[in-house]
């Protein structure tokens, strides 16, 4: 008998629309607990599943902490056809003092101790130079479809 292994296997709406739902349920169906989300000034580029939170330079500007991911929303349709996925927005803000100010390249999402959940290094690096400098994220979770498996 041959060995056969799925390459391509598109998922029905009814388990992504689960897989988001216990993404979106905190404590995130033990998927996500507490989960932080961290900006950086260096690191993996591009960042990659097996990134650890000690590979990243976190952001230190003034005014700036990392954020408790708010709840997921969702589930949303991506940009071109590309699955479904969930989303919250999270902000950071420059405070009194930002000199000699900072370039964040991404942003990393954590449970806000060691372990690391995901991340991205932004297309164009985002200078924080002056006061009131800001960068407001939305940040997606996506279960895409079809689903390659690699």
């Amino acid at each position: 008998m041959p060995f056969i292994q799925s390459k391509v296997i598109t998922l029905g709406r009814s388990l992504i629309e689960s897989l988001l739902a216990a993404l979106s349920t905190r404590p995130g169906a033990a998927l996500l607990v507490t989960p932080k989300v961290h900006l950086f000034t260096a690191g993996p580029n591009p960042v990659s599943e097996n990134a650890a939170v000690g590979d990243f330079v976190e952001a230190s500007f003034v005014g700036y902490v990392a954020q408790t991911l708010p709840a997921l929303l969702g589930p949303i349709n991506l940009p071109a056809g590309d699955g479904e996925g969930v989303h919250s927005e999270v902000d950071f803000l420059a405070g009194a003092v930002v000199p000699p100010g900072q370039v964040i390249i991404g942003y990393w999402i954590d449970d806000g101790v060691t372990t690391f959940y995901g991340g991205e290094v932004f297309p164009n690096a985002i200078p924080i130079t002056v006061i009131g400098d800001f960068i407001s994220l939305d940040v997606v979770l996506p279960v895409g479809t079809p689903t390659t498996i690699s």
